[in-house]
Parts: C-alpha cells; structure tokens; sequence
C-alpha cells in the first residue's frame, strides 16, 4: 500500500504482516473493484486490479512484496524454533510440531507452515517438555549396570538454579538463589561425617599407625595401718625431739605487798628475772633453759613390687587398605613383648579384643575388616589388675574415593 507524497514519489505506509494476511483471501476492491483472488497452488497471490483507499494504493506487486516478507519471517522464525529443538512433521492433516530429542529429525515443508502451527511451536518452545528422560552422566563413563536414564526433567524453580544465574522456565524468568547447591553441601557434610559413599565409588581409607606401651601401675594404698598393701608395705617410725625455749628472761622489780594475814603484815615480791612464758627465778639475766621433748610419728610406704619402670608390652595397630575394591580397609594389630611380659594373666578367650566407639565388640584377634571411618580400639585381655594401658584407639578416615568397574 503506498502513500502519494508531495514529489509523485510511492511508499510503504505501514502494513503490518497480520494486515497482509487478512488481505490475501481478499476478492472485491473498493469502489467495487475485484482487486485479489485466493492464492493459486504455488502460495503466491495473484492480483487483477487495485485498492484505493483515501489517498493509500493497493496493487499486485504490493501484495508479492508484503507475501515475500512475511515468508521470510516465518521461515526465520522456524529456523530459529528449529535451533531450539523443535520438529516440524507431516501428517496427513496438515504440519505438526514435536519437541521431543529422542525423536528422529523433522520432514515437513516450512514453507508451508500455519501460523496456528508457528504460534504453538513458539509456545511449547518456552514449556519444559512432560516425561523427557534425563541422560544418566555416569553411563557415558561405560560403567556397567548403570541404567541409561536417572529421572525426567521438571520445571527449574529458583530454588534449584545456582545463586546468581537467570533461566526461563515455561515462559518465566526464574533467578535462582543455589537453594539446591546449599542442601547438597550440607548432605555431602552429613555423608562426609557419617562415612557414607555414593555406590558407584569405592572409598579409600587412610589409618595411621597408633602405638602404646603396656605398662605396670602400682596397686594397693600408702596408708597409715602397719602391713603390707599391694605393691606397698607400710610402716611407722616415732621420732622424740627437744626444744629448748630460748626466749630472753625478764626483770622484775622488788615491791612490797600488804596481807594482814602475813605474820609481818605483808611480805615482798620480785628483785629477779623470769621467763614470761614458762615463769620461772633466775638470779642473772639471759635466755630461758626451760626443755619440751615433742613425740612425733612418721610413717614409711616402701615398695616391694619390684616392677617400677615394668613395661609387660607393647601394642601397635595399623591400617591396611591393599584391595579398595572391597570397599573395606583391614585393621592389623602386633602385640610385642615387654620385659615383663611373662607377669601377665591371660583369659582364656582371644587375647585381643576389637571394639567400635560406643563399646560394641566387633570381633577378637589380630585384625579386624571395617567398612566405615571412625575409631576403633583393640584392647588386650588379661586378669591383671595392675595393668595401664590395656587399650589402643585408631581412628579410620577416608582419604579418597575411586570409581567401581
């Protein structure tokens, strides 16, 4: 449609594609003119006359120009679904679309496309398509027994996209917040301290050697009871001690007293020296004679065991993780003899013993298999009760992860 301007110059006066659409079916013109007839065969639209309206024209090559454009649209718009993922097929009743990856490629003529069918392409292409199976990343490491799909796709929330990152999801924009990433940490933690490891890895475990001396400790009690008490014999010893005041004597000046009892009515006191605390008449001035003997009791532990510096054994644990692929790591314990090692009294039973943390026994010997971290301990058993030391802790980590066959 073009516009007649002041030079006699013609242009485009802004016919939209819908417009142009509507148009084609068009077969009467203004002021009673044919000025279109349907489309032949070759989709092209064929022309016998002209529209006036107003001051705007209409012609044939107008109609061919507005038909090429909106082609071209519609084939940039399939092309760019096409990207997207989007099929286009043909069914007896017209173009379809399909979305679905696991189908075969598309074999319809884009040049014929609808718009019904174009607007609904666009439409599922902005949609997260129902029951489409999630590849399973681990098959492509040719892991056998690993299922070829894990899930299906669902809808991205903001809550499992990372922190930062912006998706469209059915048409919306999703910003996501890592709520997914932060719940995965936290159980990777959980997992971590708990020993758990996913079943396609087998874990290594790491346990450094642990060693202690099995040793004597005395028994019995130092006390104050003649006799002998386990590794102490007890005794006492009185011990006398005389002390002498040795405190400065002092005067006392000579002073009448009156007692009418006195045959002389009264009699004098004083002129000599004293001590003032254990009174006392000295003639001369000096340091006080007067002898305490004080008793006292001191009482005597001496051991008679023998066995001070007494080492009954030594006992070390290690861990050995030769064959990860069991999943396991063998814990080995030696038992080596001290210089007193022929005073101990074994049980009967199994002269080690192996235990978890809460004190569950897990088995008896020279080594145990365990399949998770933590700490373990290995404990000898014997009667003795002057015995320190009869126990070993280990602890267990893993220290790396490898991929099963």
């Amino acid at each position: 449609m073009r516009n007649k301007d002041r030079t006699g110059r013609s242009y485009f006066a802004g016919i939209t594609a819908a417009a142009a659409l509507m148009m084609v079916p068009l077969t009467g013109g203004m002021e009673g003119m044919p000025a279109v007839k349907a489309a032949d065969n070759s989709g092209m639209p064929r022309s016998k006359g002209v529209i006036r309206c107003e001051q705007a024209v209409l012609d044939a090559a107008d109609l061919q120009d507005l038909y090429g454009y909106v082609t071209q649209r519609k084939r940039m718009t399939a092309d760019l679904l096409l990207q997207l993922g989007t099929k286009f097929r043909q069914q007896p009743g017209g173009i379809i679309c399909d979305r679905n990856p696991e189908s075969g490629p598309g074999d319809a003529d884009l040049s014929q496309l609808s718009w019904p069918v174009l607007i609904q392409a666009v439409t599922d292409s902005q949609k997260v398509p129902d029951g489409l199976t999630v590849l399973n990343p681990e098959k492509a490491l040719h892991i056998e027994g690993v299922e070829e799909c894990t899930d299906y796709y669902v809808p991205a929330a903001a809550d499992n996209i990372s922190r930062g990152k912006a998706a469209w999801t059915d048409g919306r924009l999703v910003l996501g917040n890592g709520a997914d990433n932060d719940r995965a940490y936290q159980k990777g933690i959980g997992d971590g301290e708990n020993g758990h490891v996913p079943d396609f890895l087998y874990p290594l475990f790491l346990a450094q050697e642990a060693v202690v001396e099995i040793r004597h400790v005395h028994v019995g009690n130092p006390e104050e009871v003649a006799g002998i008490s386990g590794c102490y014999e007890n005794s006492k010893e009185s011990k006398k001690q005389s002390v002498i005041c040795g405190g400065g004597l002092r005067w006392m000046p000579p002073i009448w007293m009156e007692n009418p009892e006195e045959p002389e009515g009264g009699s004098w006191h004083g002129g000599y020296y004293t001590c003032p605390h254990h009174d006392g008449i000295y003639e001369s001035a000096g340091t006080c004679p007067h002898e305490d003997v004080v008793v006292t009791v001191v009482w005597q532990h001496d051991l008679i065991c023998g066995l001070e510096d007494a080492v009954y054994a030594r006992l070390s644990v290690r861990g050995n993780d030769t064959d990860h692929t069991d999943g396991a790591i063998r814990l080995e314990a030696v038992l080596e003899e001290g210089d007193a090692f022929g005073k101990l009294l074994w049980q009967e039973e199994e002269r080690l013993v192996w235990s978890d943390e809460a004190g569950n026994v897990l088995g008896t010997g020279m080594d145990l298999s365990v399949q998770s971290p933590g700490t373990y301990r290995c404990s000898i058993r014997v009667q003795n009760e002057d015995v320190d030391n009869r126990e070993l802790a280990i602890g267990v980590k893993v220290a790396g992860l490898v991929l099963k066959n």
